[in-house]
């Protein structure tokens, strides 16, 4: 009995230090997805105000050779264009991290073993 005790309290740390294990490898690989979402918005943020002046200085020069609709619609299909690239490699980038904890879930699977096969040995 006082084995059983004994395996059980050994299993109990060991699936602490496992959770914990699993805590820190989650917080290392969702630490880049936080950071490349703050890009992405970020970037959004400084681009609104840059696209604004850049704009209409364009559409002031496209203004002159065109009808002012026309320059508007090209400068903002333009505009289109540039936020959908940079969204798309933002996703991308997001897409391409892997959040699961491999080393945590290869673990947990080899401390189980150990503890079937410490169960099975106290059997007899």
């Amino acid at each position: 009995m006082a084995k059983l005790a004994g395996l059980a309290k050994n299993g109990m740390k060991l699936l602490r230090q496992e959770l914990a294990l699993a805590q820190r490898e989650t917080i290392e690989k969702v630490t880049p997805a936080i950071r490349s979402s703050a890009m992405i918005v970020g970037g959004g943020v400084v681009a609104v105000y840059g696209v604004a002046y850049v704009l209409q200085a364009i559409v002031r020069l496209l203004a002159t050779r065109m009808p002012p609709w026309l320059a508007y619609l090209v400068s903002g299909g333009a505009l289109l264009t540039g936020g959908v690239v940079l969204a798309g490699r933002g996703s991308r980038q997001l897409k391409n991290l892997d959040l699961i904890p491999q080393k945590s879930i290869r673990s947990l699977k080899e401390d189980k073993e150990w503890l079937l096969r410490q169960i099975k040995s106290r059997r007899i």
